[in-house]
């Protein structure tokens, strides 16, 4: 870490020395770089105060320190021991989720800050408005495939349906049969392969126009720090990324196209928010 960066560590947090806020953490810096899309916000008591996001072509290492602390002085707010950062850990880019998952391990060991994971597909449909019906959150896997988790709202909560799966379009398209929209960079890539299976019953909500929310990512952190104020232990929280990475595919006898994922609708999963 250069000396300016050490500044800039500085500048960002109070430090350990300063007062705890409650439990629940009066301010939650929430981070998404699961997509190119780099997307930061600034939870303040429940309420999002500031978001930033920015499409990248290459990296998010130069640019997700400049848009943190673009949000912290646009909100005129210093994290403190005590707040959290929240941070989705996947699934998504691998490269993408360890840069976010790093830059905020080495935030909230310089601030005293609590840290959250929280699931990418979560916050994508957390962040999804006037959805009826199924929700699909659905991302480019490459290969062929996609990261996706399909939602239903029960009364005002929303829900997910099995846990998130890496699997080809059509196969979800298939197995979802009716009406279903579809959010994420995957609606980009497969938004034609999800129409000619559903045909009018999918409804495309491009990532252009609807793109990672941080203010998402910090609200599922809020709702989990409410029931464990700990959060998430350093040391351990990793990016859940679904399948093996690229070197350890070309490996393997079988790669992503040829290993059939189970897929279970059945268990109910609320988002608590």
């Amino acid at each position: 870490m250069t000396a300016r960066s050490g500044v800039r560590w500085q500048r960002l947090t109070a430090g350990s020395e300063a007062a705890s806020p409650p439990a629940s953490a009066r301010r939650i810096l929430g981070i998404d770089t699961s997509t190119w899309t780099c997307a930061v916000a600034l939870l303040r008591d429940g309420e999002v105060r500031e978001e930033r996001r920015e499409r990248t072509g290459s990296s998010h290492a130069g640019v997700l320190p400049r848009l943190v602390e673009d949000v912290l002085h646009a909100a005129g707010e210093t994290l403190a021991a005590g707040d959290a950062v929240a941070v989705a850990i996947g699934p998504g880019s691998f490269t993408g989720l360890r840069i976010a998952l790093s830059f905020a391990k080495g935030f909230a060991l310089a601030g005293g800050l609590r840290i959250v994971g929280v699931p990418t597909l979560d916050a994508l449909a957390l962040a999804t408005p006037g959805w009826e019906g199924r929700l699909c959150a659905a991302l480019d896997a490459r290969k062929q495939e996609i990261y996706a988790a399909l939602y239903e709202r029960e009364g005002e909560r929303i829900i997910r349906l099995g846990s998130p799966v890496a699997i080809t379009a059509v196969r979800m398209a298939e197995a979802i049969g009716g009406p279903c929209s579809f959010i994420g960079d995957a609606v980009e890539a497969y938004g034609e392969v999800f129409r000619r299976a559903l045909g009018a019953a999918a409804v495309l909500l491009p990532s252009s126009q609807y793109p990672p929310s941080g203010g998402a990512v910090a609200r599922l952190a809020a709702a989990r720090l409410c029931r464990e104020a700990v959060g998430d232990d350093l040391s351990r929280l990793a990016p859940a990324y679904l399948r093996p990475p690229e070197a350890e595919l070309t490996q393997s006898i079988s790669g992503p196209s040829t290993a059939k994922s189970a897929l279970t609708f059945v268990d109910k999963v609320p988002l608590v928010y």
